[in-house]
This record gives C-alpha cells, structure tokens and sequence, in this order.
C-alpha cells in the first residue's frame, strides 16, 4: 500500500491500515499476516438484524428486545437481577459490544493507570474471557511464521503450545541481531528474572520489539513494567495482559 502521506486526511475505521502505516510503521511491520487482515467493519450488522429494526420483538441474533433496545427477560430471569435499575438489568439481558461493555473498560483503566503519569498514554483495554485469550490474540496479531519469540523461563508447557506449534514461532533464549522479535515478560518475574527494559529499548534501535507484559500476577497494577515501556522507543511496542485466571486474581487484587 502506497504511504499516503503525513498531510492525508484519513478515516481510521475506514482506513486503519494506512493510518497505522503513515502514524506507526514499526507497529505495521511488526502486524503478523493475520493481524494486518483483521478489523472490525464499520457497519457491523447482520442484515437479518437490521431488517428486524424497529419491529415489536426482534429475536434475530439470540436476544429478545421490545422493539426500542429494551431486553424482555424471562420473569425468573428478571426476577434474579431485580436489584438493578431498569437500564442496567436491560444492559445485563443484552449482548455486549466485542470489545466489552464501555463503562468497565473505563473502569477497569483507570484501576490500571492507578499511581501512573498522566502523560503516559494507554488505549482502552479490550475485553476477554480471561489472560489466556488475551495471551493468545495478542499472539495471533504479532507472532508469524519463524518469527523469534522470547518466553520467560521456565516456560509453560502451554506457552509453548500456542508460540511454537500453534503459531510456528521459533522460540529464543536471547534477543537476535536483527527482524521484528517478539518478548513474553511475566510482571512479577519468576525466580529467573527478566529482560531488562534497558535492553528491550537497546533492542528497538534496530527493529521492532513487541513486549507482551502479563500481569495477571501483579498485585498493584501501577508497578507494572508496563507503565516504564511506554514512550521509550518509536520501535518499541507494549500490549498489556491482565485480569483474572482460573484462581480469581492470583496477585491478590480484588
């Protein structure tokens, strides 16, 4: 795709591809194929669904409404979240947006940025079943064929799984000379330690360095390696992964 230029006036649902190449190029480069693929349309509507608008029931993608965007539970049903207003008792019958209900995004960032600059800037975070599929989606967007991946050590077997045999990455000790690399750092670090930032920022004069920091374990999020990576190289690219596992919140939080 032919670089349209600093001065282009550019729509970034439309045309996300050329405003992450001409606003972020390491970013661009270091897009798996997949990742360079996926988006979210920008009128994302079944048909079925949006002929179904303005009809008194509308049932067309497994959710009952009364015609107005309000849910019409099962008596039982409302009876268990009869504690909630009415717009949040509708809000909790209905399916989320994909990338999570806006409101606990906000939340949810702002418990993340707790003791962090206000000049460090972060996205709103997506949403998911948990840090294993974050794990794996922030994967599927960076990591291609052959590409070095470094996993803190010991690595897990399911680490492992997905990098190596999943997604064919080859699986490094150190950082290499040279391409795009992709680093798995565990915050806190297990009795191994961990990449320095020094060096990931050392690392990024040369080529994209994409650092994928779980938290999962962390107990205060503000402490996060996360928060020191930010801004430190135009080549350097944190994606923060946290939230709950299969134990709750290992870190202690609540």
């Amino acid at each position: 795709m032919t670089d349209p230029g600093p001065a282009a006036a550019l729509d970034p649902l439309l045309e996300s591809d050329a405003v992450i190449q001409r606003d972020s190029p390491a970013l661009w480069e270091a897009l798996s194929p997949l990742g360079r693929r996926v988006r979210q349309p920008a009128n994302f509507l079944p048909l079925q669904s949006a002929e179904a608008r303005g009809k008194p029931f509308n049932a067309t993608i497994g959710q009952i409404t009364d015609g107005h965007g309000k849910a019409v539970p099962l008596p039982s049903m409302a009876a268990a979240a009869g504690g909630l207003d009415e717009a949040r008792r509708s809000q909790g019958f209905l399916y989320s947006p994909v990338e999570g209900i806006a409101d606990l995004r906000q939340a949810w960032r702002d418990r993340q940025r707790q003791r962090v600059a206000a000049d460090r800037p972060s996205a709103l975070p997506i949403v998911t079943t948990g840090p294993a599929q974050a794990l794996a989606l922030a994967a599927e967007l960076f990591v291609t064929e052959g590409r070095p991946v470094v996993l803190p050590e010991p690595v897990d077997p399911v680490s492992r799984e997905l990098f190596e045999i999943r997604l064919g990455a080859r699986i490094v000790a150190e950082l290499p000379e040279t391409g795009p690399v992709v680093v798995v750092l565990r915050h806190p670090p297990g009795p191994s330690g961990s990449v320095p930032a020094a060096s990931l920022v050392a690392a990024a004069e040369h080529r994209p360095v994409v650092v994928i920091v779980d938290d999962t374990r962390l107990a205060e999020p503000g402490d996060s390696l996360f928060w020191d990576l930010i801004g430190k190289h135009p080549r350097l690219v944190p994606v923060l992964v946290d939230g709950a596992d299969v134990l709750g919140f290992p870190g202690g939080r609540v």
